[in-house]
């Protein structure tokens, strides 16, 4: 168990590393320590599944989090490889992987528990709201896309609402808050990322927010495996 909770916080540091050696410049081997940090998430599930009792939820959990690996690394393909048009298709693919990871994050939460609470709708709502507002107010500048970005910031609030219900249901268990805190950060991780990529000015300190943030909530998702 300790050696479990080790390597749940080495990735965790690792993925500061991550940006430091980006903010230097280093960037093969900023993509390799990324790309250990994201297998070492999916060992700490592998792990946890072989500590805790199987169930047939954890497969869904294990294979988003190996999707999100997948987009992990085929999304930073581009500090390694030069080519132009094997780039694009490796960055489509990326964002595809990262996709579907976050689609099975919500068929898990929603198939979770029995029940669902639909005042936590919220966030579907509030998540969109707030990425209006900071294009309104020209903190991001998203241009014609903006409708996209708030259909993506209306699904992420999807996987909010979806682990605050979980916790609702199940408060008084050892998995609740595991599940919460996963779903709160993976939004402060994405919300800041939208801040940092379509911001009209610099805001390199962004990234010691949002990188850390999406290691620990992918590392608290592959703990729920412990339960």
């Amino acid at each position: 168990m300790i050696a479990l909770y080790i390597l749940a916080a080495l990735t965790c540091v690792m993925s500061v590393i991550v940006v430091i050696l980006e903010n230097k410049g280093i960037l093969a081997v900023k993509y390799v320590v990324k790309t250990v940090a994201s297998l070492a998430f999916v060992g700490v599930a592998l792990i946890a599944l072989t500590l805790g009792e199987y169930a047939q939820w954890k497969v869904i959990v294990i294979a988003a989090l190996i999707f999100g690996m997948l987009g992990d690394i085929f999304l930073s393909s581009g500090n390694v490889v030069p080519d132009k048009k094997a780039l694009g298709v490796l960055t489509i693919g990326g964002g595809l992987f990262f996709a579907v990871g976050h689609v099975l994050y919500v068929v898990w939460l929603m198939r979770f528990v029995e029940g669902f609470n639909y005042y936590t709708l919220f966030a579907v709502a509030g998540l969109p709201v707030i990425v209006l507002i900071l294009s309104l107010t020209k903190v991001i500048k998203v241009g014609k896309i903006l409708p996209l970005v708030l259909l993506y910031a209306a699904f992420l609030g999807l996987m909010l609402t979806s682990a605050i219900n979980v916790y609702l249901h199940l408060a008084t268990e050892e998995i609740a808050p595991y599940i919460l805190a996963g779903g709160v950060l993976f939004c402060v991780s994405d919300l800041m990322l939208a801040i940092y990529n379509f911001g009209h000015t610099d805001k390199t300190w962004m990234k010691y927010i949002y990188m850390p943030t999406y290691y620990v909530a992918q590392v608290l998702f592959a703990l729920t495996l412990l339960f």
